[in-house]
Parts: structure tokens; C-alpha cells; sequence
């Protein structure tokens, strides 16, 4: 696991940019750093040792000089690669994961992402070809930015990476700040700087004779599907979790897994410790003084059943505030989830004992896990009879106040099927923005987070509503926000997590399950739940869904009150020109009555202003 950064310019100052670009990323590779320099190119390098320890120095430049790569993940079949490789008659010099790269693209050119099974962002520079090619692995395990601005491509793996390269405009945009208001995190290509971009998931990118072109190599399909149910069903997804478990045990570093105390993460870490043949380190933070949101004693419960070593960092959830003065720089466009602040915390704590940790995410979003999906398959039912054709309703729908029409039903039946459902987290709706925004915000502001959700809700090729949901879910809020939530949250501490759930060939697999093995009825996740049942205890297994819930409805109308009014006032958010400065009085003034509960909007407020302070102080309209 690493940090990459680069640059493709014939600006004479590039290069001497490249040092501080690089040292933006040391936190994502303590070990060591590398840089390569040819012609317009240069490719910066923080590595984080984790296989082949003593050898894979980067930049990985091929024997003759003519290829260069720098690469941030896992190869998860780079040994099978190599050997097809070395049957073709490649000669590699290390036993690293990373080398595959550089003799895959010498083999297959820009078809290497088609036989690449792992998590991954990576660069190739072809000297001959004059060509340097990006790509993103199908997921979106790992993250890559990049700006193109006068024929210059800069790239890297945090935005800090990219902000000492020479004239990169910091202009704000806009739209990314309103989505970000819409769903607490900024959708791809978004970011929070007009002119960075982030690489979608499945992506690649190319710059060859000054022209820069991106395409997709994967998306996943859901036809045709499998005939499996019952137990032939469970057995099929035991193999083929413990296979993507199996692939990601590779290290030559300490590994261990994170557990809530839910099935998801309970499931890998047995898995693991199955396929593994030994007990393995878990890693738990529980809240002190029966907090709400504290899984701690599921989570030893199920380290208990499983044996293994077990590791529970104890906090009051008062301790946990010191944190958030870590936040703007870990995640350094605006990012309002507020489970970030546990798992930074977390991974701190196992980073004293290990260099990797396998994680749950994924799962909800691959077998149905949100109480979301069942409400969203039964309003369909509704809102597919009162919105006909002929049906009067949709035209009177669009015609009530916006504080009406954001009911969930009247709101699906004013939009086609394709953009009733967005994103989990809802904000700032939409429909609300005339209320919020001032008029200056709105007007230079058109973009919306169905707009992204349409584009996946399209692509996916599969008859059941459902299976839409999922790839939305999937290819929007998993990697913009959990998998950047744990992405940054690790990395700020040197620490690689793996997602078993997110293997590629899992995740196609599971695709064209049965949606009814997924959800039926009121019943979430129902096959991974029965095979939990053959490796967790029952009342693990029949635990309802609980997530990391920090106490911010407390918090904002006590501890963090003084602060709320000082960040969201007149010489605070204010004075910025995007929320109406009665808008923020009347929500700060109800929360801290505590009339209403506005916690998560006057969180994501906060952080917004917490980033300006920091990154763009004098910003306003």
C-alpha cells in the first residue's frame, strides 16, 4: 500500500514540485520514497511495505528504461500473472506484486486492467508510445485524482498531492459543494477544485500527442443468473468468499481484521481465520458508560467464537472529539460522515500491532443489508400504480410546497423510475434548496446526486429493480464514501485495509445471485446471513443492524455549541454566501432547544467550515 503522485508537462518547474507532492503522501508510505524523471514525466513514489519487503523499490522502471510504473495497492493475482508472464519470456528482478504491472503493459498494453484481480491505482509511462496511462481498480478500493489544465496532467492519490503543482487553479466547485450539502460527500468525478477530478471507479485514463481520453474497462452485470438456492447456494458462496479471504492473506506483515460485532465483518474474520489455520488479531473501539452506538461486547463475543487475539479500544465517546481537529486533514475535500472519526481512531489503535486489516465494507451493498431496500421495494409497488400515464397525481405532486413534495412517495412519483432513488444519505434535499441556498448559490448550481444515480440505475443490465439499487449503491456511495472513509481513515496511519467483499470476481458472482437469496420480504441479506449461521453465534447473526453512531445530537447542542455558533456564524460560514444566514440561525436555534434534531445538517456544516478555514479562508459568493 502506498502513495503515487505524477505529472505529465513540459513546464520547466514541474520537476522541482515533484518533492513536495511526494512528501504530501508520507503518511501513506512511511517506508521509503522513490521519483523518475524522463522528459515531460515525472512519477513520485511513498511506499508502505507490505509484500517483498527488502525489494519492489519504486518507481518500477523495466530494464531497458523504456517503462516506468508507480502503483498504490494489491495485485491480488499477480503470481498467476507472473507466471504466464515468465512462460512469455519476461524476466522479473523482484518478488513483488507491482513488477506485473510493468511487464503487463509491455505484453497486453492497456487490455493489462482485464487480467488484474485486486485493488489498485496505478501510472505507466511508455517512452516509446510517449503515452502515460491511468487506471482505477473496478471497485474503487483506492482512490485517484488528477487535474488537465494546458495540455499538463498531475495525478495522485490525496489531493494534498496535487496542490504544490505549478498554476493548479483552487477554484471551488460549486456543484461539488452543493452535492456535498445534498449527501455528506462529493460524487466522482467531483471534487471539491474545479480542476481536480477523480477517476471513477473502473476507469482508466490516457495522455498520448497531447490528448487526453478515459474509458471504462469493467462494469459489473447481473444476467444471466445463477440457478442455485437452498444450501447448494450458501455452499457456492462459502467457496467463493473463502477463495476472495484466501487471496487477500497475502503479506509478508503483520494482518489482522477489524470486527463491529455484526455478521459482516464477523463472517470475513472467521474466514480468515479458517483459511489462515491460526488465530488472528481483531480489532474492535467500543464507547464507555453504555453508550448507544457501542458494539463492543458483540464484537468480543464474536472474537470469542472464533478465538481469536482480540483487541478493544475503550473510549468515552467524549474522547473521541480531539480527533475532529484531525479531520480536515485526513480528508482533505469536505466529507461529513461522521463514522470517520471512529475508524481513524481504530486504525491508530491497530497499527500498534498490525501493518493490515481485512474489512466488512461492501456487503451491504453486494447482498441487500440497508432496511432502505425493503422500503424502497415497497413504495416502488406504489408508486408504479399511482404513477401512470394517465394518472393525475405526478402533475399535482410537482405543484406542492418543496417541504411536501420531499415525502418519499410524492417525490418518486414527479421522476421517472430511473432517479427515484439516489443515495443513502439525504441532507440538504434538493427540492429544499430554495429554502437553504441563498439566491447567488443557486443560481451558478444545477447538479444533482440523481443525476449520478441515473448513469448507474442505466447501466445496470438486470430486469429486478432491486439489483438497480444495489449497482447505485455500489457505484456511488460505496466508493465516495465508505471506501474513502476507510480508505483515508487507515492510510493517515500507515495502516492497509483489504475489502474481501469488493474482489471483483466476487462482487460479479454474488451480481447475478437471485435478488430473492438477497432480500425478501421484510428479510435483508438472507444468504450471508445463513452462512454466518455456519461460523458466528446465533445472536450475532440475528443482531440488528447497527452501525458507528457518534453521540452528535448531544454533542452539537452542548460540547460543540460555542463552536456551531462561532463556524456557522456571521464571521464564519456566514459570511461565505451559501446558506442564508437565517437558515443557519433557525437550525442552530432548534437544535440547541432541542425542538428538532438537526444534528446531521449542522454537522456537515461544521466540516464544510472547518475545510474553508483551512484550504480556502477568504471563499465567499
Amino acid at each position: 500500500m502506498c502513495g503515487i503522485t505524477g505529472y505529465l508537462s513540459d513546464d520547466p518547474r514541474t520537476r522541482d514540485a515533484l518533492p513536495a507532492m511526494i512528501a504530501a503522501l508520507v503518511h501513506r508510505g512511511p517506508d521509503s520514497e522513490g521519483c523518475y524523471f524522463d522528459g515531460p514525466v515525472g512519477l513520485g513514489f511513498r511506499r508502505l511495505a507490505v509484500i517483498a519487503i527488502e525489494g519492489s523499490q519504486q518507481p518500477l522502471v523495466a530494464a531497458d528504461g523504456a517503462v516506468a510504473v508507480v502503483f498504490n495497492g494489491e495485485i491480488y493475482n499477480f503470481r498467476a500473472l507472473r507466471r504466464e508472464l515468465i512462460a512469455a519470456g519476461h524476466v522479473f528482478v523482484t518478488r513483488g506484486d507491482g513488477e506485473v504491472l510493468v511487464h503487463g503493459w509491455r505484453q497486453w498494453g492497456e487490455r493489462l486492467v482485464d487480467r488484474l484481480s485486486g485493488m489498485f491505482a496505478f501510472a505507466v509511462w511508455d517512452r516509446a508510445r510517449r503515452q502515460l496511462f491511468l487506471a482505477r481498480d473496478h471497485l474503487g478500493v483506492k482512490p485517484l485524482y488528477y487535474a488537465w489544465h494546458a495540455s499538463s496532467l498531475v495525478f495522485g492519490s490525496e489531493i494534498k498531492a496535487l496542490l504544490p503543482f505549478p498554476r493548479l487553479s483552487r477554484a471551488i466547485d460549486l456543484d461539488a459543494l452543493a452535492l456535498y450539502l445534498e449527501c455528506q460527500y462529493i460524487p466522482a468525478p467531483y471534487s471539491v477544485y474545479r480542476d481536480v477530478r477523480k477517476l471513477p471507479a473502473g476507469h482508466w485514463l490516457s495522455v498520448r500527442d497531447g490528448k487526453l481520453t478515459t474509458g471504462v474497462f469493467w462494469r459489473p452485470s447481473y444476467v444471466p443468473k445463477h440457478r442455485l438456492e437452498g444450501t447448494l447456494a450458501v455452499d457456492a458462496l462459502d467457496a467463493e468468499l473463502s477463495r476472495s479471504v484466501e487471496s487477500m492473506l497475502v503479506a509478508d506483515v503483520p494482518l489482522g481484521a477489524f470486527v463491529s460485532g455484526g455478521v459482516d465483518s464477523g463472517v470475513i474474520a472467521a474466514l480468515a481465520t479458517r483459511v489462515a489455520g491460526r488465530p488472528i488479531d481483531t480489532f474492535n473501539l467500543g464507547f464507555t458508560g453504555n453508550a448507544v452506538g457501542s458494539e463492543h461486547e458483540a464484537a468480543a463475543r464474536v472474537a470469542r467464537h472464533i478465538g481469536s487475539h482480540h483487541h478493544c479500544l475503550m473510549l468515552a465517546p467524549d474522547e473521541v472529539l480531539p480527533a475532529l481537529d484531525r479531520w480536515v486533514g485526513v480528508f482533505d475535500e469536505p466529507f461529513g460522515d461522521q463514522a470517520a472519526l471512529p475508524t481513524m481512531l481504530l486504525a491508530e489503535y491497530a497499527r500498534r500491532t498490525v501493518t493490515v486489516v481485512l474489512t466488512g465494507e461492501g456487503a451491504d451493498e453486494v447482498f441487500g443489508g440497508y432496511s432502505n431496500y425493503v422500503k424502497r421495494l415497497r413504495e416502488e409497488r406504489i408508486t408504479g400504480l399511482l404513477g401512470t400515464p394517465r394518472s393525475p397525481l405526478p402533475w399535482l405532486a410537482r405543484r406542492l410546497p418543496a417541504r411536501v413534495a420531499r415525502d418519499r412517495i410524492l417525490k418518486a412519483l414527479t421522476e421517472p423510475r430511473s432517479r427515484r432513488y439516489a443515495t443513502i444519505p439525504n441532507i440538504f434535499d434538493a427540492l429544499l434548496r430554495g429554502e437553504f441556498f441563498t439566491d447567488a448559490f443557486r443560481a451558478v448550481t444545477t447538479a444533482r446526486i440523481a443525476d449520478r444515480a441515473e448513469i448507474y440505475f442505466n447501466e445496470c443490465d438486470s430486469p429486478s429493480y432491486l439489483d438497480h439499487l444495489l449497482n447505485i449503491d455500489a457505484r456511488l456511495w460505496l466508493p465516495d464514501d465508505l471506501l474513502a472513509k476507510v480508505d483515508r481513515a487507515t492510510m493517515a496511519f500507515s495502516l492497509e485495509a483489504r475489502v474481501p467483499y469488493l474482489d471483483h470476481s466476487f462482487y460479479g458472482w454474488c451480481a447475478r445471485l437471485d435478488p430473492d437469496v438477497k432480500v425478501r420480504g421484510e428479510q435483508c441479506k438472507l444468504i450471508l446471513k445463513n452462512l454466518a449461521g455456519r461460523y458466528l453465534p446465533p445472536a450475532i447473526v440475528q443482531r440488528p443492524k447497527q452501525g458507528f453512531m457518534m453521540p452528535l445530537e448531544r454533542w452539537l447542542a452542548g460540547e460543540l455549541k460555542d463552536e456551531i455558533a462561532r463556524a456557522l456564524g456571521p464571521a464564519g460560514l456566514q459570511r461565505r454566501g451559501l446558506i442564508r444566514p437565517q437558515a443557519l440561525e433557525r437550525l442552530i436555534a432548534a437544535h440547541s432547544s432541542r425542538r428538532k434534531n438537526h444534528a446531521m445538517r449542522l454537522w456537515v456544516l461544521l466540516i464544510l467550515e472547518r475545510w474553508f478555514q483551512r484550504y480556502a479562508p477568504s471563499f465567499g459568493l
